[in-house]
Formats: structure tokens, sequence, C-alpha cells
């Protein structure tokens, strides 16, 4: 059996159930809703007609594509599956309440609130269960994958430590080990259930017998898979790409290289800035210009250069919360800098005076979600103290981004906490999805609201 097979049974086994049942929640709870609530806008009552669930359905796929669940992840956690399900049910009935408004000027604010609130109990309990059962299910020796491990060195026993001892890596089962007897693996691949072959050995001093290996896998269905020595590298996600004959490792592995990623994010920020900008924006607007001008004279917005995309600098709004200095593009903001006015500090503890760079992001200077850029000054200061500075320029600068929701906001008053933000802004470079920005957003929002001591 070989991965193909046991990832089309797990689709099967787990994926096939949990979109069942979880539409079927959907379902029922969206039926008993109705049964119960009292609507007091007669145009609501399009609810009742069956029609309206194709939009629930629709919702609901989208969802799964977007966001799936992957019960059967070994770094699973309860947090992260009830974050998962509560933007599922976010983004499903999301989606039908604004079709729904769309087409039939129907809001029913209410109902969609409690029907999401009921969903994502019974959907989470139900995941919960579903998860214990695949538990219980490799506890007794079930869906594991048989592997074999061939070579005799530091890789091969790396390999075999981190099978037997590691409780990360459960879905796994080591069922042998080999040096370099060659008739001895084929042997045991023949007789034996096996889906993985990891073998270690250097293809440049024994390819014939490496060769043999890959043909013996291949003829009984086995994938096989290449340990090789990567010493000397940075330890991070690697992906595989030729270059004519010769076969090539990119050293960094970015999901927004991909077009359809980047796209995906381009859209999002372009969809959520207009329609923050067209609604709530100029009534910010309004309150910070009267403030702003009451508390000091000068300009409403504050524009300073910082450094963008591969290290092009542009131009950043923001609202002026210092009052106007020759300082503003050298000095970082501390807790009681003597240049903020005492409407400027509110702005600042609220972030209210980030606002503006959503008009950074519907130009495309910004995302909303990114590493925070910095003045032009300190990146040139920074990128000869602090290793893969330079690293977090490979994706748009954000308004907020995964170093500020983790405690790395304000002031850097050493190099180790620029440093510290440099790593969690390469983390986000590397394992960007639509789903985590999501998260980062909302985690902003709950930071903003019980109030952030770093925002000064």
């Amino acid at each position: 059996m070989n991965i193909k097979t046991f990832n089309t049974k797990e689709f099967l086994f787990y994926n096939v159930p949990e979109y069942i049942v979880d539409l079927i929640i959907h379902l029922g709870v969206y039926k008993w809703m109705l049964s119960v609530f009292h609507f007091t806008d007669p145009q609501d009552l399009i609810l009742l007609r069956y029609r309206c669930l194709y939009f629930l359905v629709v919702g609901y796929i989208i969802a799964k594509i977007v966001i799936p669940s992957e019960l059967y992840e070994r770094n699973y956690s309860l947090k992260m599956q009830v974050r998962r399900v509560f933007l599922q049910c976010l983004l499903t009935l999301g989606i039908m309440a604004a079709s729904i408004n769309f087409l039939f000027q129907s809001f029913a604010g209410l109902f969609f609130l409690f029907d999401g609130m009921l969903a994502v109990v019974f959907i989470c309990v139900w995941h919960l269960l579903f998860r214990a059962l695949i538990l219980f299910a490799r506890r007794h020796g079930r869906n594991k994958v048989h592997v074999v491990i061939v070579g005799d060195n530091e890789n091969a026993r790396k390999m075999e430590n981190l099978l037997r001892e590691n409780p990360d890596f459960g879905d796994y089962k080591l069922v042998a080990c080999f040096g370099e007897d060659l008739e001895a693996v084929e042997d045991y691949i023949a007789n034996n259930k096996v889906h993985q072959l990891y073998c270690s050995l250097n293809p440049a001093l024994k390819s014939q017998v490496v060769n043999r290996i890959i043909r013996s896998c291949e003829n009984l269905f086995i994938d096989f898979f290449y340990v090789p020595n990567m010493d000397g590298y940075p330890h991070r996600s690697m992906s595989l790409g030729e270059f004519g004959p010769l076969t090539i490792i990119k050293l960094r592995d970015e999901p927004l290289a991909n077009p359809v990623n980047a796209a995906l994010k381009r859209a999002f920020d372009i969809l959520f800035s207009l329609l923050f900008l067209v609604t709530v924006f100029p009534f910010v607007w309004c309150f910070v210009a009267i403030g702003t001008s009451l508390s000091s004279p000068g300009p409403i917005f504050f524009r300073q250069r910082r450094t963008g995309y591969k290290g092009k600098p542009f131009t950043m709004y923001k609202f002026r919360s210092m009052r106007v200095n020759a300082d503003s593009d050298k000095v970082q903001a501390t807790a009681d800098d003597p240049r903020k006015t005492r409407f400027g500090d509110f702005l600042r503890r609220t972030s209210i005076d980030e606002l503006p760079q959503f008009i950074n992001v519907l130009k495309g200077d910004m995302s909303i979600i990114g590493p925070r850029p910095h003045m032009e000054l300190h990146t040139q200061m920074y990128k000869k103290m602090v290793d893969e500075y330079l690293v977090r320029h490979m994706v748009k600068p954000g308004i907020t981004g995964w170093a500020q929701v983790n405690g790395c906001r304000g002031e850097t008053r050493t190099t180790e906490a620029m440093a510290d933000r440099v790593r969690h802004d390469i983390w986000y470079v590397e394992h960007w999805s639509l789903e985590l920005d999501v998260r980062i957003l909302f985690m902003t929002l709950a930071q903003i609201l019980r109030g952030d001591k770093q925002a000064y």
C-alpha cells in the first residue's frame, strides 16, 4: 500500500464522514432555528424557502476548501480545532447571509448569530469525538504508516530516533532498519507490509544499490524517499525544483511566491480596505481631524518613508500623533515621549493612528497583515546587526502582523528585541495562509480591545 492509497483511505475514513456530518449539523441547526426563531421583519421570511439552503451549502463548500479541518494532523490541538471550526462557520454563514442580503434585501442578524453559535458548539463536540476515535484507532495499530529505513549513517540514526521516541510521529510505525544489505532489504519489503522507505545512502557512491532499491519500491508500490545530508544548511522548509537536467533545492519555501496565493491575499486586501475606507474611515477622519487640530498646529496626516516589499521605499500614512519635530525620521517613539500630544497619545494607545495605512493597502504598497515596515534609517542599521533581517521584506509590509500579536510591538530597545521580531516575521513569511491572516486580524482586534501596554 503506497502513500497515495493511504491518503485515499484517509479521505474516505476521515474527511468524508467529517464533511457529511458537519453539513448535517449545519442543516439541522438551520432547520431547528427556523422552527423556534420569531422573525420581526417580513422580509426575513425568505429564509423559510428551500432555495436559501443552496447558499448554505455553497458557503460550506467554500469554507471547507479555504479552511480545512484536518482532524488527522499530528500537531492537532483543541485550540487550533476550535479556531478552525469558528472560522469555517463564520465563512459559511457569512457567505449565506451576504448572498441573501444581496439578492433578497434580507438580513436577519440575530438569526445568523444564534445559528452560528449553535453550529460551532455542535461541530466542536462532534470533532472532539471523531478525533478521539482516530486516536483510539492509532493506539491499536490502525491507520499507521509502516516505514523502513535504509542506511547506516548519522541521518539514518536521527530518523530512527525520531520515529521511535518522538510522540509527534505516532502516525508512523518503524518496522525495520537496514544498512547496505540489498538482498535483505528486497526480501523484507517484498514479504511485509511497507508503505514508505527512507534511504540515506549516498547515491553518488552507492548508485547501483540505490537504483535497485528504487526499482523494487516502484514495483511494490512503496514510496521511496531520499534523506540527504543537509548539515551546514539552515533547517527550514525547502522545495525541490529542476534546472534543465539538474535537481535544485530552494532553501526557503514561501507560500506567497505562488501566484494563486498572492492573488488571494491581494483580493482580500482590496476588498477589506475598500470596504473600510468607504464606510468607517470618513467618520474616523472627521473625529481625528478635529482632535489633532485642537491639540497642536500642523497637518492631520503624517507621512514617512518606510522600507517596503523587497526593500523598495514607499510613503506610509498615519494620523499625526506628535508635534511637528525634526527627529520624526530618526527616533522611535517611547512610552513617555515628550513629542506626543495628549490627543496623539490616545490615538497611539488605541492604534487609531495606524488606520490611514488602509490607503497604502489599497494602493498596493502594504498588506493588511504582514511584517511592520521600519524607517529607512533603521533598516540600514539593523540589516548589519540582525541576521536575516532583510528576509522580512520578501512579502509586503502590513498594518499588523504575527510579531505584533506575539508581543513584539513598539520600541525595540535592544538588538535582541529586534531579532525576536524578525524571527516572528520570517516565520510568517514561511507559513502564510489565509487562515493565518484571519487569525492575526482577530488577535489584533482582541489586543486593541483589552489594551496593549506596548501601544505607545
